[in-house]
């Protein structure tokens, strides 16, 4: 280690706290050489300091490129008499490569010239990381944001085009907001990783009908955010349709949904049945709306799959269809 004149208490007090620090200490001469490095340095280096006095960054083993980059900014102290501050990539002797934030601060003797370049480094790897992931989060939450608002735009565009009134208007839109909603809060729970399909379905069950008008059946299914969102609007759509004019519009009707994973010609794919029965008999609508548009059109995109849409004189029957998620690659709605 560097050696003062005498040793002095105020040194031993300085060395003890250099030494205690987990930050790296040390202290460049003017032809950059170390000649002062604290345990933690020399942790990080896997050396000695009596492997390491007197030696440059080339000759302790930093890379080319990071040698040289650290040389320039010692000749930029000493000609500035001002500190200079960077971060960089570093492997570390027993943790891998980690990243530095570190300050070169020149050190003036008492002729007011420069006789040394003093540094401190702080291993900020962790900060770094919580700053990317916190950046990516806050990308998702745009992404998010901005495809829930084309949703709700889309939601009230094709309400409004379709709606008897303002009146009808503002209560389908405020219905289909809150499935909306509903869905949201599915996939909050899960932090918006997925869903699962029997999730979806209850809360279905929950807004249209009671426990023995619904049979569902299904095993655990798990859905990513975009086809859960885009399920979540269909069943709140059939569940309307069901309510208003379907089997749910009496005592007697119930309805069935069921879904299962299966395969088809090697393709894995998710399956969902929604029938109806024991309502009123079922017509053929003269024109479709905005619901049936939904689960024909927009549903088939936003699954990625297929929708069959039947009104069956005796219960109105969708058959939807989507390929397996790969959940473990992560999709964004």
């Amino acid at each position: 280690m560097l050696q003062p004149e005498q040793d002095t208490p105020t040194w031993r007090i300085y060395e003890t706290l250099l030494q205690a620090t987990p930050d790296l200490s040390y202290v460049f001469d003017l032809q950059h050489r170390f000649i002062y490095a604290n345990k933690a340095l020399l942790t990080m280096w896997g050396m000695s300091w009596d492997e390491a006095i007197g030696k440059t960054c080339l000759e302790i083993g930093y890379e080319p490129w990071h040698a040289a980059m650290h040389d320039r900014e010692i000749e930029q102290v000493i000609a500035t008499r001002q500190p200079i501050r960077g971060d960089v990539p570093f492997p570390h002797a027993t943790l891998g490569v980690r990243i530095y934030d570190y300050i070169f601060t020149p050190v003036i003797g008492p002729d007011g010239q420069v006789e040394a370049i003093a540094g401190s480094t702080r291993d900020v790897t962790e900060r770094k990381r919580h700053e990317q992931h916190q950046q990516l989060l806050i990308n998702e939450l745009n992404h998010r944001v901005k495809n829930t608002l084309a949703t709700v735009q889309s939601i009230a565009r094709q309400t409004l085009r379709s709606a008897a009134g303002l009146e009808d208007a503002n209560a389908k839109i405020e219905e289909r907001l809150v499935a909306l909603a509903s869905a949201h809060d599915i996939l909050t729970r899960e932090n918006w990783h997925s869903a699962d399909i029997r999730d979806l379905a209850q809360s279905t069950m929950d807004a249209y009908g009671t426990p023995g008008q619904f049979q569902l059946a299904g095993d655990s299914c798990r859905l990513d955010p975009r086809r859960a969102l885009a399920l979540a609007m269909a069943l709140h759509e059939l569940g309307t349709n069901a309510a208003k004019y379907g089997a749910l519009s009496s005592r007697e009707g119930r309805v069935c949904l069921q879904w299962s994973s299966t395969d088809l010609d090697g393709d894995p794919r998710i399956e969902v049945v929604w029938q109806e029965y024991g309502g009123p008999a079922v017509h053929e609508p003269a024109q479709r709306g905005f619901g049936s548009r939904l689960l024909e059109r927009g549903l088939k995109h936003d699954l990625g799959g297929g929708v069959e849409l039947a009104f069956a004189p005796d219960g109105v029957r969708c058959h939807l269809w989507m390929p397996q998620p790969n959940l473990e690659e992560g999709q964004l709605t």
